[in-house]
């Protein structure tokens, strides 16, 4: 009896070796957390396009010619100090630049507008660069191709509904005595449209 009850005693020990407890186990990720935060107003602008001019070479009569863009459309474009000169129709019409405004939390009463940059020099600019069409760049420069911009209005008025509007026009300075070489594509520096309310 004794050795039986000992038998059992080793063999319950031995079955209870074997028996193992589970392990916890961690898993973890990262994650980020994103926000945005935009001012309320709201500054759109086209850009402003002088258009493509048909120039002939050398001297011109009247010489340098003035081009005044004003704030209307493509038919207020006129040559100021030469006839020898004209709008070509093979890119998009000259346009002055629309700026919008909405958001603006005043609603009553006019905002300021403003122009940094706003007189300048043309570079060559080829490819899409001129008015996001392609044309391409000039092989010589021309020198003293500049243009001075002005906005319709200094301190648009706000509407009811907080939005404002206002329109970027000026006049370029085409020089005389060109050269084919001279022909292409021209933009000038950008220039920051800036309104408070």
């Amino acid at each position: 009896m004794k050795k039986f009850t000992k038998r059992i005693l080793v063999t319950a020990l031995l079955a209870g070796s074997v028996v193992t407890t589970a392990q916890a186990e961690t898993a973890s990720v990262s994650v980020d957390v994103f926000a945005g935060l935009a001012s309320v107003m709201e500054l759109t602008c086209t850009n402003v396009n002088f258009g493509l001019w048909r120039v002939p070479t050398g001297a011109r009569t009247g010489g340098a010619s003035t081009i005044t863009l004003t704030d209307l459309s493509a038919t207020s474009v006129t040559a100021g100090s030469s006839a020898s000169i004209a709008l070509s129709t093979a890119k998009a019409a000259p346009a002055a630049g629309s700026c919008s405004v909405s958001g603006s939390t005043k609603i009553t009463g006019n905002g300021t507008a403003a122009l940094t940059g706003a007189t300048g020099s043309f570079a060559t600019n080829g490819g899409t660069g001129f008015n996001n069409e392609t044309l391409a760049a000039a092989t010589t420069p021309v020198s003293a191709f500049t243009y001075a911009l002005a906005l319709s209005s200094a301190t648009p008025a706000i509407s009811s509904t907080g939005t404002s509007a206002f329109t970027i026009a000026g006049t370029m300075s085409i020089p005389d005595g060109l050269a084919v070489a001279n022909y292409g594509g021209y933009k000038g520096a950008a220039i920051t449209v800036a309104f408070t309310d």
